[in-house]
């Protein structure tokens, strides 16, 4: 499939017993179609390995490439390498899942469907993968704004120069 994807669709009808790979791109309006914010820009590449057994799928999605997030510390745009391998068992029609399924995320699609979205799942593969807290290296954010953050006057220093500051102290007494 060439092109950028806006939804990452398996067709379900027609495949062979087996395994048949599917590649997708995509980008940062991959992420504003589900209103990410957050996500300002993407270039990932989508590798799905769809292996069919009888009334089972088992879709392994391996999403490699970058995406550009605001930085938490300094607000510059920051670059972060996406990594991330995971599996999705699909059952079709009613069907007695294994054990294994318990450490997989499962769905079940009706026999009559024709194909499956998987965008929901690649996105929160990807957004699972980023880390909590996203910054620059230490020493690579914006100097400018570490300066301007480290002159700031504590909350302590603000609260002193409040006028509400002076009843804080008669409480006490």
């Amino acid at each position: 499939m060439e092109g950028l994807a806006q939804s990452i669709i398996i067709p379900v009808k027609g495949l062979k017993n087996g395994g048949e790979p599917f590649v997708f791109e995509i980008d940062g309006t991959f992420f504003q179609a589900f209103g990410n914010g957050r996500i300002k820009d993407a270039d990932c590449t989508v590798r799905v390995e769809v292996e069919r057994q009888s009334t089972l799928l088992r879709i392994r999605s391996r999403v490699g490439g970058f995406v550009v997030v605001e930085c938490d510390r300094c607000l510059e745009d920051i670059t972060l390498k996406v990594d991330v391998d995971r599996v999705l068992t699909a059952g079709i029609g009613i069907v007695e899942l294994d054990d294994t399924a318990d450490e997989e995320d499962v769905v079940l699609i009706d026999s009559s469907d024709a194909e499956l979205d998987i965008s929901q799942f690649v996105y929160d593969y990807i957004c699972l993968g980023l880390p909590l807290v996203m910054v620059h290296p230490e020493g690579k954010c914006n100097p400018d704004m570490i300066r301007r953050m480290q002159n700031e006057p504590s909350s302590t220093a603000a609260e002193a120069d409040s006028p509400f500051g002076v009843l804080k102290d008669m409480i006490g007494k």
